[in-house]
């Protein structure tokens, strides 16, 4: 009889430890709450807007980091760049993209301030599949429900410091003389441009942070060591 339950104890022992080891992740999920789970998930999107203020919001952050790839260049006004150009206005252009640049590389503390309020705010069904998901999961749940948000909260903020960096004189200016130009006016959100110009480099840095906190132990703090 001894002997029996000796062999019982010992196999539930094993399917214990076992237990303990499942790289599903299975077990892990009753160890911790619902409130650690959204903590580590808010923890990786604090880190992660660290991490992208500190690469954008500095001299030179949205017009060199990463060869350009988050400059506000205005683009989608590329014909009526190239007119003025034609008479010699090439000028106001380059003044444009210089301090709409300019403008979202000083938002530092204001998108701080836009984001973390919507970190803080943000709620979520499954942390679960959040946690354990590919990719990046935690910032693309972000931007699907909080974009709006971080949007309109920087709205009255950027569109002050546009005035302060010349952005609105210098785009009037290009249009004025387009106009006299061609005789064409011209209809274009300017300040909408450049709050999604700056909200897709904010968040693509963000996507960037959360891939290397799944992949790169030294991109975790205590918090995130636990889930990640």
């Amino acid at each position: 009889m001894k002997k029996f339950q000796i062999l019982c104890i010992a196999v539930l022992s094993v399917a214990l430890f076992n237990s303990c080891k499942d790289d599903s992740g299975t077990y892990a999920e009753y160890l911790h709450t619902n409130g650690e789970k959204a903590a580590a998930v808010k923890r990786c999107l604090d880190i992660s807007l660290d991490t992208a203020v500190a690469h954008l919001c500095h001299s030179g952050g949205f017009y060199e980091y990463k060869d350009g790839l988050y400059r506000l260049d205005f683009s989608a006004n590329q014909a009526m760049m190239d007119t003025l150009a034609a008479h010699n206005y090439s000028y106001l252009s380059d003044s444009l993209i210089r301090s709409a640049n300019r403008m979202a590389e000083s938002c530092g503390s204001v998108a701080k301030t836009a984001f973390g309020d919507a970190i803080k705010d943000m709620v979520v069904a499954d942390y679960d599949a959040l946690i354990k998901g590919d990719g990046t999961p935690i910032t693309d749940y972000f931007k699907k429900f909080q974009y709006s948000t971080v949007r309109d909260a920087l709205r009255s903020q950027v569109s002050i410091r546009m005035s302060l960096f010349n952005v609105n004189n210098v785009w009037n200016e290009m249009v004025g003389n387009y106009y006299s130009i061609t005789h064409q006016p011209v209809s274009y959100d300017v300040q909408g441009y450049v709050l999604d110009a700056m909200m897709n480099g904010f968040l693509e840095e963000m996507r960037c942070e959360e891939f290397l906190i799944r992949t790169d132990s030294t991109h975790r703090d205590s918090i995130l060591r636990v889930f990640f």
